[in-house]
Formats: structure tokens, C-alpha cells, sequence
């Protein structure tokens, strides 16, 4: 690994929680948060502040692609955060689901390929973790990327019993830069896996 001279200056013991207050449990727990941080410049506790967070299970998504076919996969579904916030519902994504309680990251994107895209990954490898929104959730998602056979992937599937449908779309290699300039990449986690793919494929470039 490179080494890079830099450290972040503070850690999470530079936090004082003086209260937590949970104003909302559903799928989602919103809590107020009454707390003090060190200041860059005095590096001395400041005065309180008060923030809302957004408690929720963490994530895992996984793109996947195949090899052969020069292929990779994406699902359309609805989103009502989109819907929120004035844009299309139906949103192009990578697979992805909350971790299960006694998961880890490749178990959930293995399950969760099943359940969004019939499909069966190979060669899964964990590529990054990051947060989604850290000035108002605690959610962490956890990227990975896998081959599969694309050869019969596609069609419509989801579990009816949670509310989904989700339909499978393929793409070519070559389809990336459409996809953007048409203003169809519409998510972080989309846009942070295509960017992944385009460097994985400059760097193994034929």
C-alpha cells in the first residue's frame, strides 16, 4: 500500500453524546442527537449542538458483469425517494438489499441476485465500503463486484411479498457513455460502480 503522509485529526472519542432522543421507529429509526466535537482550531470541545440521524441496517450492492458476452447487468425498479423528490420512480441500479442479521456483504449480493435477477455470481470480490449520506444516516454500503453468465439473464422477478418488481436489463461494455450523457445513471451507487468499471477497464484493457 502507498504510503500517503496524511491522517484524518480526529476520531470518534472526540465526540462527547450528551443525549439521544429516538423520535421515530419503523423500517427506518430517526433520533436527535444532542452532542459536542473538537474544533480544528482550538481543538477544545465546541459548544452543543443538536442533529437528526436516520438509523437503518447496513447495505451491500454488487455489480455484475460478464466477461464473455462483454455484458453487464442492471435492474429497473421503483424508488419512492425519487418519486420525493421530483424525478422518474423507476431507477437503474445494481443489485443490492440490506445485510440480514448474520450476514456479511457477499452472503446479501449472493442472496440478493437471486431474488432481483435470477442470477447465480461468480467470482465475487469486495471493492469498497463508503457512506451514504454522513450528514444524515448511518448507513454504510458495502460494493462489491462479480461475474456471472449473462447468456440467459433477464425478465421479471422480485419478491412479491415485500412489494417488488424488478425488471433485468443488459447492457454492452460500449453502452456506458449513452447511459450517461442520456442522464440515466440516477444514484450514487450506480454512478460509483460505473466509474469503478470504467477505471477496472482501462486497467485491463486488451
Amino acid at each position: 500500500m502507498q504510503e500517503l503522509g496524511f491522517k484524518l485529526q480526529f476520531k470518534q472519542e472526540d465526540v462527547e453524546i450528551i443525549r439521544t432522543q429516538t423520535r421515530y421507529k419503523g423500517f427506518v429509526q430517526v433520533e436527535v442527537l444532542n452532542l459536542k466535537h473538537r474544533l480544528f482550531a482550538s481543538k477544545q470541545f465546541g459548544p452543543e449542538i443538536s442533529r437528526e440521524i436516520v438509523r437503518r441496517r447496513q447495505a451491500a450492492g454488487v455489480f455484475v458483469y460478464d466477461p464473455y458476452l462483454e455484458k453487464f447487468l442492471l435492474i429497473e425498479q421503483f424508488r419512492a425517494g425519487a418519486l420525493n423528490a421530483g424525478d422518474t420512480p423507476w431507477q437503474l441500479e445494481i443489485i443490492a438489499g440490506l445485510i440480514d442479521e448474520g450476514e456479511d456483504g457477499i452472503q446479501c449480493v449472493t442472496r440478493e441476485a437471486l431474488e432481483e435477477a435470477n442470477c447465480q455470481l461468480q467470482n465475487v470480490h469486495f471493492i469498497q465500503r463508503y457512506h451514504t449520506s454522513t450528514g444524515a444516516s448511518n448507513e454504510i454500503f458495502y460494493f462489491y463486484a462479480a461475474t456471472a453468465d449473462l447468456s440467459q439473464a433477464g425478465g421479471i422477478h422480485g419478491e412479491a411479498s415485500e412489494g417488488e418488481d424488478i425488471r433485468v436489463h443488459l447492457f454492452r461494455y460500449t453502452d456506458i457513455d449513452a447511459l450517461l450523457q442520456h442522464d440515466l445513471i440516477r444514484n450514487a451507487e450506480l454512478l460509483v460502480a460505473i466509474q469503478w468499471f470504467q477505471l477496472f477497464l482501462a486497467k485491463n484493457k486488451k
